[in-house]
C-alpha cells in the first residue's frame, strides 16, 4: 500500500507529530461525542489541538492529569467493508470497529482509547512574554 493512502501510516504520522513532547491540558467532546478534542502544548508554551472525528467510542482509564506527557502507543485500522462505505453517507448505517481506527494515547498514568475515523491537529506559536 502506498505510504499516502495506508491509513494507519497517516495516522500514526499525524499523531507522532501531534503528541510529540506534548504535555495535556483537557479534553472534550462535541458534536454528540461524534469528534473528541485533545488540548495540549509544547513545553514551550505553544498550544496543540487533537481533533479526532467519527468516533465511535472512547474510553480512559482515568483522568488524565493537566500537564502529563502524551505519547502515542497505538494505531490499529480497520479495513472499510460495504457497510461501513455506506456508513460514511448513511450515519445510521455505521458499524462500530470496521473502517475505524482504534488509537491508544497515553497520558501520565492514564490510558486513552479512540476509535475513530480519523484524526488531524494543529499547533499555534507559543505566546510571547
Amino acid at each position: 500500500m502506498h505510504p499516502f493512502t495506508d491509513q494507519r501510516a497517516r495516522l500514526r504520522r499525524i499523531l507522532e507529530n501531534a503528541l510529540q513532547g506534548a504535555l495535556y491540558d483537557s479534553s472534550e467532546r462535541e458534536a454528540d461525542g461524534r469528534v473528541v478534542v485533545l488540548h495540549a502544548h509544547r513545553s514551550g508554551g505553544g498550544p496543540v489541538t487533537v481533533t479526532f472525528r467519527g468516533v465511535g467510542d472512547s474510553q480512559a482509564t482515568q483522568e488524565p492529569v493537566a500537564g502529563a506527557s502524551l505519547h502515542l502507543r497505538g494505531v490499529e485500522v480497520h479495513r472499510l467493508g460495504l457497510t461501513s462505505l455506506l456508513g460514511l453517507f448513511f450515519p445510521q448505517m455505521r458499524s462500530p470497529g470496521s473502517g475505524y481506527a482504534r488509537v491508544r494515547i497515553e497520558a501520565g498514568d492514564a490510558r486513552l482509547d479512540i476509535v475513530c475515523q480519523d484524526a488531524e491537529w494543529w499547533e499555534d506559536e507559543a505566546p510571547r512574554a
